[in-house]
This record gives structure tokens, C-alpha cells and sequence, in this order.
């Protein structure tokens, strides 16, 4: 459902749209890490499911792995108590894509700060594709290690916008498309007129 097809593009998130599909083409080279930030509900993890998506049609043999960072602590904390530690990293340090979402869950927690550093070396320097998305950007995420806030940078950072009228309308046509249902456009243009947020 998540895809490149399915997701509407206007003004307000054309470049990362465009960046998504880079690191899609090229994964590991040409945008690592890409780091996709905005506010909720306006289109991250659309992206970031697309770029899965869209890898696994040209590279269906590879490991793609999407997690939200929350379930990342989770594992790190269920294998520190099962003493698996070793299964933990084989786990995480081995997909050709790792796909996290909401990074800024890490901010505070510093054993999984930790873990996540050295998770990321060891696929960036594997030129292994990493994608995040944040609710901000890495600068402005409190309490994250200054060096993890620098290799998130060191890639390319796209945000999303809220959309525009015209997209609303795009966005919600859409959906009437996608859910089979027949809304009339005039009632479509008060629901995007009205709603300004996500």
C-alpha cells in the first residue's frame, strides 16, 4: 500500500520524494544516511516503506528491515536480559537496508545510543542503505550524542512540509480512490479548505 505510486507529491514534499527515490536506485551510495524529517502524519513513513518497496522490486534477494527506533531499545533491552547480545547485532548489523522510524525515541537512552553508533558504522562502512525520519531535524533532537547527531547529518536531510491546499485535495482524492468510495468534490474541497494540519 505504501509505495512510490500510491504517494502525492506537491510543494510541500517533492524533495524528499525525489531523495527517497534516489536512495531507492541507488541504495548505500548516493543518499546514505537520508534523513527525512517533518511533523506527524505528513508522509515519513510513506516514504520510508516506499524506498523498501521500491529496493525489494530491483534487489529481492536482500534483507530490507523496518523497526521503529521503540523497537529497537526493546530488542537491545530483551537481549541484554537474555545475555543475547551476540543475536542482537547479527541481527541489526547485517540487513542490506535498515529503514528506522522516528529516530528521536533514542534521544535520553544512552546504552541504546550506544549500540545504535555502532550499528551504524558498521552499515555505513558496509555501504549498507540506512534511512531515519525524526519529527525534527538530528540539531535540534535533545539528549542525542553529539557524534550520532553528526553521522545523521553527514548524509542527505530532506523535510516535509504541511501540504498545500491543492495537495490536500490530491491527497484526499486519493484516498476516495484507494477506499472505493465517491465523495463529491465540492464536499472534497471544504475537508481540505477546512483541515491545515496533517
Amino acid at each position: 500500500r505504501l509505495t512510490f505510486e500510491t504517494y502525492v507529491v506537491g510543494g510541500s514534499n517533492n524533495f524528499a520524494y525525489a531523495a527517497s527515490q534516489g536512495a531507492a536506485k541507488s541504495p548505500g551510495t548516493r543518499h546514505n544516511p537520508l534523513f527525512i524529517y517533518g511533523g506527524v502524519g505528513l508522509g515519513k513513513t510513506h516514504l520510508m516503506h516506499a524506498i523498501g518497496h521500491a529496493i525489494f522490486k530491483d534487489h529481492p534477494d536482500w534483507n530490507i528491515m523496518y523497526i521503529s527506533a521503540e523497537t529497537f531499545g526493546s530488542d537491545l533491552i530483551t537481549s541484554l536480559q537474555n545475555k543475547k547480545t551476540a543475536a542482537f547485532k547479527k541481527k541489526y548489523r547485517t540487513p542490506n537496508v535498515l529503514l528506522i522510524d522516528d529516530i528521536q525515541f533514542i534521544a535520553g537512552k544512552e546504552y541504546t545510543q550506544e549500540e545504535f553508533f555502532h550499528t551504524f558504522n558498521e552499515l555505513y562502512m558496509s555501504e549498507r542503505q540506512i534511512v531515519l525520519t525524526s519529527d525534527r531535524p538530528p540539531q535540534e533532537i535533545q539528549k542525542i550524542e553529539e557524534r550520532l547527531s553528526s553521522r545523521f547529518m553527514g548524509g542527505l536531510m530532506v523535510d516535509i512540509q504541511s501540504p498545500d491546499f491543492e495537495t490536500r485535495v490530491a491527497i484526499l482524492t486519493q484516498k476516495c480512490i484507494a477506499l472505493k468510495i465517491t465523495i463529491p468534490s465540492e464536499a472534497i474541497s471544504l475537508i481540505a479548505e477546512r483541515t491545515t494540519t496533517n
